[in-house]
């Protein structure tokens, strides 16, 4: 598996011979996972069904257990994810975060957002 990198905020990076940078293997999987919960539901125009229902579960109407529902779900799709061990949520100054421990075809991650 082979994805384009991307930066802490999101943007494509270029490597150090002027092309756009790629990550394989764990990384693509921790970088996909990572996206694929930060991406809003009807978002993607070619994929309206994709993403976290964030304003269902976290904006309009905090529900923590809707929430790690949702991000069970996307995470398990992401291709090289195995299963989700496990998923903790924290809500502390309007911010959510989430520590996710997944296993994947090249073994356990941890994934932070």
């Amino acid at each position: 598996m082979r994805s384009l990198a991307i930066d802490s905020n999101n943007d494509i990076v270029l490597g150090a011979d002027k092309n756009l940078a790629l990550v394989s293997g764990p990384d693509a999987i921790a970088q996909n996972c990572t996206t694929a919960v930060q991406a809003l539901q009807n978002e993607m125009m070619y994929a309206m069904q994709n993403g976290m229902p964030m304003f269902q579960t976290a904006w309009d109407n905090f529900n923590p257990y809707q929430f790690e529902a949702a991000a069970r779900n996307t995470l398990a799709a992401v291709e090289g994810v195995l299963s989700v061990q496990s998923f903790a949520l924290t809500s502390a100054n309007n911010a959510l975060s989430y520590t996710a421990q997944i296993t994947t075809t090249f073994g356990p991650l941890t994934i932070n957002g």
